[in-house]
C-alpha cells in the first residue's frame, strides 16, 4: 500500500491520508478508510478553511478511482464506494469554492452528482445541490440559487431531518434576497428557523458546522443584500455570539466580517472598524480566499465612508495580508 502524504501550507504539518490496496479485492474497511480521509479534510476545513485542501482532495480522488479500477469488489462495496467518492468529490468542490476556483468547484460537484446517482443516494444529491445553490448566491445568481435549493427540497421530501431542511431553506432565502424579494426571503428564513427547531434526526457529520448561529448568519447576509442594515446588525450579533464558543475559526472570521459590514451600512463606523480589527486577528489562522475577499470589501467600504480609524485599519490589513 502506498501512503498519500501532503504538506499543508497554513499549518506547516504533514497530512497522511489512508492508503488503499494496489491490487486484489476492496472491502468495506477500505471504503471506511476513504470516509476517514474525507472526515480528516473536513476537520481541517472547519478549523482553518478549505483554500489549501482543494488540490489535496482532487489528488486523493484520483488515487481512489485508480485503486477502484485495479481492484475487484462486490455490489455492496461498489455502492458504498460510489457514496464515498461522491462525498469526497463534494468536499473537493467545497474546498475549491472556498478558494474561489469556481469552475473547478463545479467540475467536482458534477462528478459528485454522478456518483450520488450511481449510489442512489438522494441525501448526497441534496448536499451537493446545497453547495451549488450557495455558489450561485455568491456569484449573484439569485434565481438559480432558489431553483437549485428547491430541487434539493423536492428530492428529499419526507426523508430529511430538521437540520438539513433548515439549511436548504436558508439557501432559498439567500436567492430571494439577491433578487430583492424581501417577502419571500423572510418567509424562507422563518421556515428555516422552524425546521431547525424540529426533533433532530441521525447526526450527519458534514452538517456539524450548521448550528443556530449559521441560521442567524444567513439572515444577516440576506438583510445585507436587502440593505436592511439594522436587522443585519441584530442577526450578525446573534451569529457571532453563537459561534464564539465553537472551534470553527473560519466561521468566526466570517461572522466578524459580516458584523463589520452590517455596522458600516447602519452608520456605526467606529464599531465597524473595531470589529474589522477582530477579524484581522483571526485571519492568520484561516486560509479562505472567499472570506478574505469579504474582508477586503469591508476595508474598502470603511475607507469609502471615511470612517474614523479606517486608514490605520487599512494599514494593519495590508501588513497582515502581506504575510505569507
Amino acid at each position: 500500500m502506498r501512503r498519500r502524504t501532503f504538506v499543508l501550507g497554513l499549518t506547516g504539518s504533514l497530512l497522511t491520508l489512508p492508503p488503499l490496496p494496489e491490487s486484489g479485492r476492496l472491502g468495506t474497511s477500505d471504503v471506511a478508510r476513504v470516509k476517514t480521509a474525507a472526515a480528516e479534510l473536513h476537520q481541517i476545513d472547519d478549523l482553518h478553511g478549505g483554500g489549501q485542501l482543494a488540490d489535496v482532495a482532487a489528488r486523493y480522488i484520483e488515487y481512489v478511482e485508480d485503486a477502484a479500477r485495479r481492484c475487484t469488489y462486490g455490489g455492496n462495496v461498489q455502492t458504498r464506494l460510489y457514496t464515498a467518492l461522491g462525498e469526497m468529490a463534494t468536499s473537493a468542490g467545497w474546498f475549491a469554492f472556498d478558494a474561489q476556483h469556481h469552475d473547478q468547484a463545479r467540475r467536482h460537484w458534477d462528478a459528485g452528482l454522478r456518483y450520488a446517482l450511481l449510489a442512489r443516494d438522494n441525501l448526497l444529491q441534496a448536499r451537493i445541490w446545497s453547495s451549488m445553490s450557495h455558489q450561485a448566491w455568491h456569484l449573484g445568481h439569485g434565481g438559480e440559487a432558489v431553483s437549485i435549493a428547491r430541487a434539493a427540497l423536492d428530492q428529499t421530501r419526507g426523508r430529511r431531518d430538521g437540520q438539513l431542511s433548515a439549511l436548504l431553506h436558508t439557501r432559498v432565502a439567500q436567492g430571494h434576497a439577491v433578487q430583492n424579494e424581501a417577502g419571500r426571503c423572510g418567509r424562507s428564513l422563518l421556515q428555516a428557523e422552524k425546521e431547525f427547531d424540529r426533533e433532530p434526526g441521525e447526526p450527519q457529520q458534514w452538517l456539524g458546522f450548521f448550528n443556530i448561529g449559521e441560521v442567524s448568519s444567513t439572515a444577516a447576509l440576506c438583510f445585507l443584500d436587502l440593505r436592511q442594515y439594522p436587522k443585519a446588525v441584530d442577526s450578525a450579533r446573534e451569529s457571532l455570539h453563537a459561534l464564539e464558543s465553537t472551534p470553527f475559526r473560519r466561521n468566526q472570521l466570517a461572522a466578524c466580517v459580516r458584523l463589520g459590514r452590517a455596522l458600516a451600512g447602519a452608520g456605526h463606523l467606529e464599531e465597524a472598524v473595531a470589529t474589522g480589527g477582530d477579524a484581522l486577528t483571526l485571519l492568520s489562522e484561516v486560509h479562505s480566499p472567499r472570506i478574505g475577499s469579504r474582508l477586503t470589501r469591508l476595508r474598502d467600504d470603511l475607507l469609502g465612508y471615511g470612517a474614523p480609524g479606517a486608514m490605520e485599519f487599512s494599514e494593519r490589513y495590508e501588513a497582515v495580508t502581506a504575510c505569507p
